[in-house]
Protein backbone atom coordinates (compact mmCIF):
# COMPACT_ATOMS: atom_id res chain seq x y z
CA UNK A 1 0.00 0.00 0.00
CA UNK A 2 3.13 2.62 0.43
CA UNK A 3 4.06 2.42 -2.98
CA UNK A 4 0.63 2.12 -4.49
CA UNK A 5 -0.64 5.05 -2.36
CA UNK A 6 2.80 7.08 -3.82
CA UNK A 7 1.27 6.38 -7.01
CA UNK A 8 -1.79 8.00 -5.89
CA UNK A 9 0.07 11.28 -4.47
CA UNK A 10 1.90 11.47 -7.08
CA UNK A 11 -1.01 11.45 -9.83
CA UNK A 12 -2.98 13.97 -7.98
CA UNK A 13 0.27 16.11 -7.29
CA UNK A 14 -0.19 16.66 -3.84
CA UNK A 15 3.79 16.67 -3.31
CA UNK A 16 4.12 19.46 -5.52
CA UNK A 17 1.35 21.26 -5.08
CA UNK A 18 2.04 21.13 -0.93
CA UNK A 19 5.52 22.48 -1.59
CA UNK A 20 4.77 25.18 -4.20
CA UNK A 21 2.26 26.68 -1.37
CA UNK A 22 5.22 25.90 1.27
CA UNK A 23 7.34 28.64 -1.40
CA UNK A 24 9.81 25.34 -1.99
CA UNK A 25 11.45 26.10 1.52
CA UNK A 26 14.09 24.07 2.66
CA UNK A 27 11.89 22.72 5.33
CA UNK A 28 9.33 22.22 2.36
CA UNK A 29 10.25 18.44 2.15
CA UNK A 30 9.84 17.72 5.21
CA UNK A 31 6.09 18.89 6.06
CA UNK A 32 5.57 17.88 2.48
CA UNK A 33 6.23 14.25 3.51
CA UNK A 34 5.12 14.23 7.30
CA UNK A 35 1.94 14.98 5.27
CA UNK A 36 2.12 11.80 3.13
CA UNK A 37 3.35 10.09 6.10
CA UNK A 38 0.14 11.16 8.43
CA UNK A 39 -2.36 10.41 4.95
CA UNK A 40 -0.69 6.90 4.34
CA UNK A 41 -1.09 6.13 7.88
CA UNK A 42 -4.67 6.96 7.99
CA UNK A 43 -4.99 4.67 5.49
CA UNK A 44 -3.01 1.92 6.32
CA UNK A 45 -3.42 1.89 9.97
CA UNK A 46 -4.59 4.82 11.61
CA UNK A 47 -2.96 5.95 15.27
CA UNK A 48 -1.56 9.03 16.66
CA UNK A 49 1.19 11.35 15.20
CA UNK A 50 3.41 10.48 17.93
CA UNK A 51 3.24 6.57 17.70
CA UNK A 52 3.56 7.56 13.80
CA UNK A 53 7.06 8.64 14.63
CA UNK A 54 8.02 6.13 17.43
CA UNK A 55 6.97 3.05 15.82
CA UNK A 56 5.00 2.58 13.23
CA UNK A 57 7.49 4.76 10.36
CA UNK A 58 9.54 1.38 11.09
CA UNK A 59 7.68 -1.29 10.00
CA UNK A 60 6.88 0.39 5.96
CA UNK A 61 9.24 0.39 3.47
CA UNK A 62 9.46 3.85 2.03
CA UNK A 63 12.12 5.77 1.21
CA UNK A 64 12.62 9.07 2.96
CA UNK A 65 10.19 9.74 5.71
CA UNK A 66 11.87 8.32 8.80
CA UNK A 67 14.26 11.37 8.77
CA UNK A 68 10.65 12.93 10.04
CA UNK A 69 10.67 14.58 13.22
CA UNK A 70 7.88 14.60 15.50
CA UNK A 71 7.66 18.72 15.73
CA UNK A 72 7.11 17.99 11.97
CA UNK A 73 3.73 16.36 12.00
CA UNK A 74 2.50 18.66 14.37
CA UNK A 75 3.89 22.01 12.64
CA UNK A 76 2.59 20.56 9.22
CA UNK A 77 -0.77 20.14 10.84
CA UNK A 78 -0.63 23.80 11.66
CA UNK A 79 0.12 24.00 7.96
CA UNK A 80 -3.00 22.63 6.52
CA UNK A 81 -4.83 24.30 8.85
CA UNK A 82 -3.89 27.69 7.50
CA UNK A 83 -3.80 26.42 3.78
CA UNK A 84 -6.35 24.46 3.62
CA UNK A 85 -8.20 26.40 1.12
CA UNK A 86 -5.81 26.78 -1.01
CA UNK A 87 -4.94 23.50 -0.79
CA UNK A 88 -8.55 22.13 -2.01
CA UNK A 89 -9.00 25.07 -4.40
CA UNK A 90 -5.70 24.09 -6.39
CA UNK A 91 -6.49 20.27 -5.87
CA UNK A 92 -10.27 20.51 -7.09
CA UNK A 93 -8.38 21.94 -9.89
CA UNK A 94 -5.73 19.25 -11.03
CA UNK A 95 -9.01 16.39 -10.40
CA UNK A 96 -11.01 18.05 -12.56
CA UNK A 97 -8.35 17.81 -15.55
CA UNK A 98 -7.13 14.17 -14.17
CA UNK A 99 -10.92 12.64 -14.03
CA UNK A 100 -13.42 15.02 -16.26
CA UNK A 101 -14.76 16.21 -12.50
CA UNK A 102 -18.08 16.94 -13.51
CA UNK A 103 -19.98 19.41 -10.75
CA UNK A 104 -22.69 20.00 -11.94
CA UNK A 105 -24.21 18.51 -9.14
CA UNK A 106 -22.89 18.92 -5.96
CA UNK A 107 -24.00 16.44 -2.73
CA UNK A 108 -23.55 17.73 0.77
CA UNK A 109 -23.91 16.47 4.01
CA UNK A 110 -22.73 16.76 7.72
CA UNK A 111 -21.58 14.52 10.92
CA UNK A 112 -20.03 15.47 13.65
CA UNK A 113 -17.00 13.59 15.59
CA UNK A 114 -16.63 13.92 18.89
CA UNK A 115 -12.83 14.82 21.77
CA UNK A 116 -11.42 12.39 23.96
CA UNK A 117 -9.25 13.46 27.33
CA UNK A 118 -8.66 17.32 28.26
CA UNK A 119 -10.90 20.31 27.05
CA UNK A 120 -10.05 21.03 23.72
CA UNK A 121 -10.70 24.56 21.95
CA UNK A 122 -13.83 26.26 22.75
CA UNK A 123 -13.76 28.33 19.74
CA UNK A 124 -14.93 24.19 18.09
CA UNK A 125 -15.67 22.47 20.68
CA UNK A 126 -19.02 22.53 21.90
CA UNK A 127 -21.82 20.14 22.83
CA UNK A 128 -24.54 19.38 20.41
CA UNK A 129 -26.91 16.81 18.20
CA UNK A 130 -24.21 13.94 17.74
CA UNK A 131 -24.47 11.95 14.87
CA UNK A 132 -22.32 9.71 16.79
CA UNK A 133 -24.79 9.46 19.88
CA UNK A 134 -21.87 10.35 22.40
CA UNK A 135 -23.76 13.96 23.58
CA UNK A 136 -21.82 13.31 26.92
CA UNK A 137 -18.72 14.54 24.70
CA UNK A 138 -18.12 17.47 23.18
CA UNK A 139 -17.85 17.77 19.10
CA UNK A 140 -17.14 19.42 15.69
CA UNK A 141 -19.73 19.56 12.88
CA UNK A 142 -17.72 18.55 9.52
CA UNK A 143 -19.68 19.50 6.24
CA UNK A 144 -18.73 17.60 3.66
CA UNK A 145 -18.77 18.39 -0.64
CA UNK A 146 -18.86 15.77 -3.06
CA UNK A 147 -19.58 15.16 -6.89
CA UNK A 148 -21.79 12.57 -8.29
CA UNK A 149 -18.49 10.37 -9.45
CA UNK A 150 -17.92 10.26 -5.46
CA UNK A 151 -15.14 12.08 -5.25
CA UNK A 152 -14.31 14.63 -2.42
CA UNK A 153 -14.01 18.59 -3.26
CA UNK A 154 -13.73 20.10 -0.13
CA UNK A 155 -14.84 20.27 3.38
CA UNK A 156 -15.83 22.27 6.35
CA UNK A 157 -15.24 22.43 10.13
CA UNK A 158 -18.22 24.18 12.53
CA UNK A 159 -18.47 24.48 16.02
CA UNK A 160 -20.25 21.69 17.29
CA UNK A 161 -23.15 23.32 18.47
CA UNK A 162 -23.98 24.56 15.33
CA UNK A 163 -27.43 22.98 13.41
CA UNK A 164 -26.95 22.28 10.12
CA UNK A 165 -29.27 24.55 8.19
CA UNK A 166 -26.92 27.31 9.19
CA UNK A 167 -23.88 25.14 7.44
CA UNK A 168 -25.81 24.80 4.83
CA UNK A 169 -26.05 28.61 4.19
CA UNK A 170 -22.00 28.96 5.14
CA UNK A 171 -21.27 26.45 2.65
CA UNK A 172 -23.23 27.49 -0.32
CA UNK A 173 -21.85 30.46 -0.56
CA UNK A 174 -18.31 29.36 0.06
CA UNK A 175 -19.26 27.10 -3.12
CA UNK A 176 -20.07 29.73 -5.41
CA UNK A 177 -16.95 31.86 -4.55
CA UNK A 178 -14.88 29.36 -4.60
CA UNK A 179 -15.10 27.18 -7.21
CA UNK A 180 -15.17 28.44 -10.84
CA UNK A 181 -18.66 26.78 -11.21
CA UNK A 182 -20.97 27.81 -13.88
CA UNK A 183 -24.11 25.81 -13.05
CA UNK A 184 -24.75 23.50 -10.32
CA UNK A 185 -27.60 21.56 -8.47
CA UNK A 186 -26.96 21.49 -4.82
CA UNK A 187 -28.56 18.12 -3.14
CA UNK A 188 -28.81 17.94 0.62
CA UNK A 189 -30.79 15.99 2.92
CA UNK A 190 -33.92 16.65 5.24
CA UNK A 191 -33.31 18.85 7.93
CA UNK A 192 -30.47 20.45 5.83
CA UNK A 193 -32.07 23.49 4.68
CA UNK A 194 -34.47 26.01 5.46
CA UNK A 195 -36.70 28.29 3.69
CA UNK A 196 -33.65 31.40 3.91
CA UNK A 197 -31.34 28.74 2.33
CA UNK A 198 -33.41 27.92 -0.82
CA UNK A 199 -33.62 31.92 -1.13
CA UNK A 200 -29.47 32.29 -1.06
CA UNK A 201 -29.36 29.40 -3.98
CA UNK A 202 -31.69 31.00 -5.76
CA UNK A 203 -30.08 34.08 -5.80
CA UNK A 204 -26.72 32.74 -6.73
CA UNK A 205 -28.10 31.60 -9.61
CA UNK A 206 -28.03 27.71 -8.52
CA UNK A 207 -30.18 24.77 -8.25
CA UNK A 208 -31.11 22.59 -5.48
CA UNK A 209 -32.80 18.96 -4.64
CA UNK A 210 -33.69 19.01 -0.91
CA UNK A 211 -35.34 16.13 0.84
CA UNK A 212 -38.75 16.93 2.32
CA UNK A 213 -40.04 15.95 5.57
CA UNK A 214 -43.19 14.09 4.43
CA UNK A 215 -45.48 13.93 7.52
CA UNK A 216 -45.02 17.34 8.22
CA UNK A 217 -45.15 19.35 4.71
CA UNK A 218 -48.17 19.94 3.65
CA UNK A 219 -47.61 21.10 -0.12
CA UNK A 220 -45.98 17.59 -0.47
CA UNK A 221 -48.62 15.35 1.12
CA UNK A 222 -50.68 16.51 -1.55
CA UNK A 223 -48.46 14.25 -3.81
CA UNK A 224 -50.36 11.50 -1.80
CA UNK A 225 -53.49 12.52 -3.73
CA UNK A 226 -52.47 12.32 -7.10
CA UNK A 227 -54.04 9.90 -9.30
CA UNK A 228 -52.64 7.52 -11.63
CA UNK A 229 -49.46 4.87 -12.01
CA UNK A 230 -46.10 5.54 -10.62
CA UNK A 231 -43.16 6.11 -13.35
CA UNK A 232 -40.71 3.31 -12.91
CA UNK A 233 -37.52 4.64 -12.14
CA UNK A 234 -35.87 1.76 -10.71
CA UNK A 235 -37.28 -2.05 -9.71
CA UNK A 236 -37.29 -0.43 -6.03
CA UNK A 237 -38.13 3.61 -6.87
CA UNK A 238 -41.23 4.92 -8.70
CA UNK A 239 -42.13 8.32 -8.78
CA UNK A 240 -45.17 11.15 -8.98
CA UNK A 241 -44.82 14.02 -9.25
CA UNK A 242 -46.30 18.04 -8.80
CA UNK A 243 -45.69 21.61 -9.51
CA UNK A 244 -46.54 23.59 -6.63
CA UNK A 245 -45.33 27.01 -6.28
CA UNK A 246 -43.06 27.02 -8.95
CA UNK A 247 -40.80 24.18 -8.16
CA UNK A 248 -41.27 20.81 -8.77
CA UNK A 249 -42.20 18.35 -5.83
CA UNK A 250 -41.34 14.37 -6.52
CA UNK A 251 -43.12 11.22 -4.37
CA UNK A 252 -41.16 8.58 -4.27
CA UNK A 253 -41.70 5.14 -3.32
CA UNK A 254 -39.93 2.10 -2.81
CA UNK A 255 -42.08 -1.13 -2.81
CA UNK A 256 -39.46 -2.89 -0.59
CA UNK A 257 -39.27 0.11 1.97
CA UNK A 258 -43.34 0.04 2.15
CA UNK A 259 -42.65 -4.46 3.31
CA UNK A 260 -40.68 -2.98 5.61
CA UNK A 261 -42.22 -0.23 7.37
CA UNK A 262 -45.71 -2.34 7.26
CA UNK A 263 -43.99 -4.64 9.04
CA UNK A 264 -42.46 -2.82 11.60
CA UNK A 265 -45.48 -1.63 12.48
CA UNK A 266 -47.24 -4.15 13.33
CA UNK A 267 -44.68 -5.06 16.02
CA UNK A 268 -44.92 -2.12 17.31
CA UNK A 269 -49.01 -2.28 17.23
CA UNK A 270 -48.34 -5.85 18.84
CA UNK A 271 -45.86 -5.05 21.70
CA UNK A 272 -48.48 -1.92 22.16
CA UNK A 273 -51.77 -4.31 22.66
CA UNK A 274 -49.80 -6.25 24.95
CA UNK A 275 -48.26 -3.32 27.19
CA UNK A 276 -51.60 -2.22 27.36
CA UNK A 277 -53.47 -4.86 28.51
CA UNK A 278 -50.73 -5.78 30.70
CA UNK A 279 -49.99 -2.26 32.31
CA UNK A 280 -52.43 0.09 30.78
CA UNK A 281 -51.80 3.76 28.82
CA UNK A 282 -49.31 4.51 32.17
CA UNK A 283 -46.01 5.53 30.83
CA UNK A 284 -46.76 4.78 26.82
CA UNK A 285 -47.76 8.20 26.38
CA UNK A 286 -44.15 9.33 26.27
CA UNK A 287 -43.14 6.56 23.53
CA UNK A 288 -43.48 7.77 20.37
CA UNK A 289 -43.64 4.79 18.27
CA UNK A 290 -46.34 3.94 20.62
CA UNK A 291 -48.11 7.05 21.36
CA UNK A 292 -49.32 8.24 17.67
CA UNK A 293 -51.57 5.53 17.47
CA UNK A 294 -53.22 5.94 20.89
CA UNK A 295 -56.17 7.52 21.54
CA UNK A 296 -56.56 8.54 24.99
CA UNK A 297 -59.44 8.88 27.06
CA UNK A 298 -59.46 10.25 30.65
CA UNK A 299 -57.36 7.07 32.21
CA UNK A 300 -57.59 4.50 29.60
CA UNK A 301 -56.13 4.55 26.29
CA UNK A 302 -56.92 2.07 23.16
CA UNK A 303 -55.08 1.53 19.61
CA UNK A 304 -56.99 4.03 16.89
CA UNK A 305 -57.61 2.66 14.26
CA UNK A 306 -57.83 5.68 11.75
CA UNK A 307 -54.37 6.85 13.41
CA UNK A 308 -53.09 3.10 11.82
CA UNK A 309 -54.72 3.85 8.77
CA UNK A 310 -53.38 7.42 8.25
CA UNK A 311 -49.55 5.48 8.99
CA UNK A 312 -50.04 3.47 6.22
CA UNK A 313 -49.94 6.15 3.49
CA UNK A 314 -46.51 6.94 3.97
CA UNK A 315 -45.44 3.52 3.81
CA UNK A 316 -42.68 2.85 1.94
CA UNK A 317 -42.77 6.79 0.86
CA UNK A 318 -40.20 9.83 0.97
CA UNK A 319 -40.82 13.46 -1.09
CA UNK A 320 -38.26 15.78 -2.58
CA UNK A 321 -38.68 19.52 -3.76
CA UNK A 322 -36.43 21.38 -6.79
CA UNK A 323 -36.35 23.82 -9.03
CA UNK A 324 -33.94 22.31 -11.59
CA UNK A 325 -34.73 21.40 -14.89
CA UNK A 326 -34.27 18.14 -14.25
CA UNK A 327 -36.88 15.13 -14.95
CA UNK A 328 -38.59 13.24 -12.12
CA UNK A 329 -36.56 10.22 -12.81
CA UNK A 330 -33.37 12.44 -13.16
CA UNK A 331 -34.33 14.30 -9.78
CA UNK A 332 -34.81 11.26 -8.11
CA UNK A 333 -31.69 9.40 -8.69
CA UNK A 334 -29.92 12.67 -7.96
CA UNK A 335 -31.51 12.66 -4.89
CA UNK A 336 -31.08 8.83 -4.04
CA UNK A 337 -26.86 9.14 -4.66
CA UNK A 338 -26.97 11.05 -1.23
CA UNK A 339 -25.68 7.86 0.09
CA UNK A 340 -22.34 8.71 -1.65
CA UNK A 341 -21.67 11.40 1.08
CA UNK A 342 -23.30 8.92 4.05
CA UNK A 343 -20.56 6.13 3.11
CA UNK A 344 -17.69 8.92 2.61
CA UNK A 345 -18.63 9.70 6.44
CA UNK A 346 -18.74 5.82 7.23
CA UNK A 347 -15.40 5.22 5.89
CA UNK A 348 -14.17 8.32 7.24
CA UNK A 349 -15.27 7.30 10.81
CA UNK A 350 -14.31 3.38 10.00
CA UNK A 351 -11.21 3.15 8.33
CA UNK A 352 -9.73 5.95 8.14
CA UNK A 353 -10.50 6.44 12.36
CA UNK A 354 -11.44 9.82 12.60
CA UNK A 355 -12.84 9.79 15.89
CA UNK A 356 -12.28 10.40 18.32
CA UNK A 357 -9.90 13.38 18.54
CA UNK A 358 -7.00 14.17 21.21
CA UNK A 359 -5.91 17.32 19.68
CA UNK A 360 -6.89 20.31 21.85
CA UNK A 361 -5.43 23.29 19.32
CA UNK A 362 -8.02 24.50 16.96
CA UNK A 363 -5.06 24.27 13.78
CA UNK A 364 -4.29 20.82 15.18
CA UNK A 365 -8.12 19.78 15.26
CA UNK A 366 -8.61 21.44 11.68
CA UNK A 367 -5.06 20.04 10.42
CA UNK A 368 -6.30 16.20 11.61
CA UNK A 369 -9.68 16.83 9.62
CA UNK A 370 -7.79 18.02 6.71
CA UNK A 371 -5.53 14.79 6.78
CA UNK A 372 -8.73 12.71 6.93
CA UNK A 373 -9.87 14.55 4.11
CA UNK A 374 -6.90 14.22 1.89
CA UNK A 375 -6.84 10.35 2.61
CA UNK A 376 -10.32 10.19 1.65
CA UNK A 377 -9.42 11.72 -1.48
CA UNK A 378 -6.93 9.54 -2.33
CA UNK A 379 -8.75 6.67 -1.78
CA UNK A 380 -11.91 8.08 -3.89
CA UNK A 381 -9.59 8.25 -6.50
CA UNK A 382 -8.51 4.85 -6.86
CA UNK A 383 -12.13 3.83 -6.33
CA UNK A 384 -12.75 5.96 -9.43
CA UNK A 385 -9.55 4.57 -11.25
CA UNK A 386 -10.82 1.06 -10.19
CA UNK A 387 -14.55 1.92 -11.68
CA UNK A 388 -12.96 3.19 -14.84
CA UNK A 389 -11.18 -0.04 -16.06
CA UNK A 390 -14.69 -2.06 -14.97
CA UNK A 391 -13.11 -3.49 -12.17
CA UNK A 392 -16.26 -4.88 -9.88
CA UNK A 393 -14.31 -5.25 -6.59
CA UNK A 394 -14.48 -3.10 -3.79
CA UNK A 395 -11.20 -0.62 -3.13
CA UNK A 396 -11.61 -2.44 0.53
CA UNK A 397 -11.11 -5.61 -0.94
CA UNK A 398 -8.31 -5.06 -3.68
CA UNK A 399 -6.57 -2.92 -0.84
CA UNK A 400 -6.19 -5.78 1.57
CA UNK A 401 -4.86 -7.84 -1.48
CA UNK A 402 -2.35 -5.19 -2.13
CA UNK A 403 -1.30 -5.05 1.82
CA UNK A 404 -0.27 -8.76 1.15
CA UNK A 405 2.94 -7.76 -0.82
CA UNK A 406 5.92 -7.34 1.50
CA UNK A 407 8.94 -6.02 1.16
CA UNK A 408 11.39 -8.52 3.16
CA UNK A 409 15.30 -8.48 3.66
CA UNK A 410 17.16 -11.40 2.92
CA UNK A 411 21.28 -12.09 2.13
CA UNK A 412 22.54 -13.91 -0.89
CA UNK A 413 26.69 -14.65 -1.04
CA UNK A 414 27.14 -11.70 1.50
CA UNK A 415 24.89 -9.26 -0.35
CA UNK A 416 21.95 -7.78 1.40
CA UNK A 417 18.88 -7.35 -0.70
CA UNK A 418 14.93 -5.98 -0.01
CA UNK A 419 12.70 -8.04 -2.25
CA UNK A 420 9.06 -7.58 -2.39
CA UNK A 421 6.82 -10.76 -1.91
CA UNK A 422 4.17 -12.04 -4.92
CA UNK A 423 1.35 -10.74 -5.94
CA UNK A 424 -1.99 -11.52 -4.25
CA UNK A 425 -5.68 -11.79 -5.40
CA UNK A 426 -6.44 -8.58 -7.59
CA UNK A 427 -3.92 -6.56 -6.33
CA UNK A 428 -2.66 -5.96 -10.08
CA UNK A 429 -5.68 -4.16 -10.81
CA UNK A 430 -5.15 -1.84 -8.57
CA UNK A 431 -1.30 -0.81 -10.13
CA UNK A 432 -3.64 -1.59 -13.84
CA UNK A 433 -6.21 0.99 -12.46
CA UNK A 434 -3.10 4.12 -12.00
CA UNK A 435 -1.20 3.03 -15.23
CA UNK A 436 1.74 2.03 -13.60
CA UNK A 437 3.72 -1.36 -12.76
CA UNK A 438 4.27 -3.09 -9.53
CA UNK A 439 7.63 -2.82 -7.63
CA UNK A 440 10.71 -4.30 -8.88
CA UNK A 441 10.41 -7.97 -7.42
CA UNK A 442 14.40 -6.69 -5.72
CA UNK A 443 13.97 -3.15 -4.16
CA UNK A 444 17.51 -2.36 -3.27
CA UNK A 445 20.72 -4.11 -2.85
CA UNK A 446 24.16 -3.66 -0.72
CA UNK A 447 27.19 -4.66 -0.59
CA UNK A 448 27.50 -6.22 3.33
CA UNK A 449 31.22 -5.83 5.02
Amino acid sequence: PVYLFRKVWEKLGLGRLLRKIMDDSEAASRYDEAIFAMVLNRLMDPNSKHYIFKQWIDTIYAEGLSDIQLHHYYRALDFLSEQKEKIEEQLYGHLTDLTSLEVDIVFYDTTSTYFEGEEADELLAHYGYSKDHRGDRKQVVIGLLMTKTGIPIGHQVFPGNMHDTKTFGMVVGDLKKRYPIQKVILVGDRGMVSEANLDQIRELGMEYIVGVKLRKSKKAQELLSIRGPYKKVLPNLKVKSKKIDGETYVLCYNPDAEERDRASRQVVLENLQSKLDELGPSGLVKNRAYSKFLTIEKASAKIDEEKVSNDEKFDGKYAIRTNSSLTDEEAALAYKELWRVEQAFRNLKSNLELRPMYHRVESRIRGHIMVCFLALVMESFLAYKLKEIGCQTSVKDILHDVSQMKASKIRVNGEEQIVRTELQGQANLAFEALVTQAPPRVLEKNTCH
